[in-house]
């Protein structure tokens, strides 16, 4: 889980890259954004645009999925999609994704040319996985149980993606090459904006599925319920602000229908988030969490009255780290983890490590900058590579503040 890696569509994708933009081509005249609807004979031309302002793929989509858009049948979707998917695969060098919830649509789309299919209905059609691993081709799963972004809280979504990765990966499609998309937005009535704000707040949560995330949240209702801008086409800057925020709290791909303000607004936000704080590629250490600073600490103290001789002692105790260490022995993991619990801390190891299992092993350490603190000291005079674990350790702390990470 230390560093999220993938492909989409054949581009790299993830925490060492920069965020992907996504181009949304709507080919159904039922779009919420009226403005993003191409007709037939449009959709080269405006996928060529998207192209020169720096989208990396584009998603064409020709069934809407906004409240009380009428169903549009299977041949329907057909006439309206391809012709303009042929097009631009044929015509453009830029990768194109299909939007679609059926899986003998995403064949034929995949057998014209798309690179990767973004399923909205969470592979509610059973042979969708088995569609995309016959053609080898690229997965975005998005959060639905029975139907399109119908789940609320983020631990259900976190929980049902979950579900839905493994599924795929079961029938065959490559997890390296699925992402996965929470469903920001009005899908149904109950998902009032609330929800979406939380879900954006919450973001970073997502990671623990260790798959590259998708944010859409381009001019959706939330935005303008917040804002007081019924008009998508008055959404733009409201928009904005959830891109940055998602791409902040780790989206790795943007969907969006304005591509170079998308553009900048990521790579800012990238740019302010940094890289995570890590050291040493034998032993590499990553910071997944961490709350409170010694000298934040030691203002609060003083405003509190709070004797000045406990500071430093309540500062370490009062600030917490949550680090992943990878690449350990057996051995090395439960010394670690017998470190931890004798300083009142944890770590979390594989079942597999108390079995003396050969293969590298990665451990969740969890506890005060104090217990951590006093872990990587005392490793430090071990033998062995404990003495490098130890160093490795500290210099994963220090980094948190160093401004290398933003480079």
């Amino acid at each position: 889980m230390a560093v999220i890696e993938g492909t989409i569509a054949g581009l790299d994708v993830g925490d060492r890259h920069p965020a992907r933009i996504m181009g949304v081509i709507n080919l159904s005249r039922e779009s919420f954004y009226q403005r993003s609807v191409a007709g037939p004979n449009d959709a080269r031309s405006l996928a060529a645009r998207m192209q020169e302002q720096g989208a990396d793929l584009i998603d064409l989509g020709a069934v809407s999925t906004a409240p009380g858009s009428p169903r549009i049948d299977l041949d329907q979707e057909r006439e309206r999609l391809f012709p303009a998917l042929k097009e631009i695969v044929d015509q453009l060098q830029i990768p194109v994704s299909v939007d679609t919830q059926r899986a003998i649509i995403a064949e034929e789309a995949l057998n014209l040319g798309a690179s990767c299919i973004n399923d909205v209905s969470g592979l509610s059609d059973p042979a969708m996985s088995s569609v995309v691993a016959d053609h080898d081709a690229s997965l975005v799963i998005m959060a639905s149980r029975l139907r399109p972004g119908d789940l609320l809280r983020m631990d259900e979504i976190i929980s049902v993606l979950g579900e839905r990765m493994r599924s795929a990966e079961k029938a065959g499609v490559d997890w390296r090459k699925v992402s996965l998309d929470p469903g920001v937005g009005r899908w149904i009535p109950e998902k009032t904006p609330e929800y979406d704000l939380a879900l954006l707040d919450g973001f970073s949560r997502l990671r623990v599925l260790n798959r590259p995330l998708m944010a859409a949240v381009s001019r959706k209702s939330f935005i303008g319920a917040r804002l007081g801008q019924p008009d998508p086409a008055q959404r733009l800057c409201g928009s904005l602000a959830a891109t940055a925020i998602a791409v902040y709290n780790g989206a790795h791909i943007v969907r969006t229908h304005d591509i170079s303000a998308s553009l900048e607004a990521a790579r800012l936000a990238q740019a302010i988030r940094g890289g995570g704080p890590r050291i040493d590629d034998e032993v590499p250490v990553e910071v997944l969490d961490w709350l409170g600073q010694g000298l934040d600490l030691r203002e609060v103290f003083q405003q509190t009255g709070v004797d000045p001789g406990a500071w430093d002692i309540l500062s370490r105790k009062g600030s917490f780290r949550v680090l992943l260490v990878g690449n350990l022995s057996s051995m090395e993991a439960i010394i670690v983890k017998q470190e931890m619990l004798a300083r009142g801390g944890d770590a979390a190891i594989p079942k597999m490590a108390l079995r003396c299992d050969p293969k590298p092993e990665e451990v969740l350490i969890m506890g005060t900058v104090s217990q951590i603190g006093g872990l990587a000291k005392n490793l430090r005079t071990q033998p062995f590579r404990l003495a490098q674990v130890g160093k490795a350790i500290e210099t994963a702390l220090e980094e948190i503040d160093n401004p290398v990470r933003y480079r």
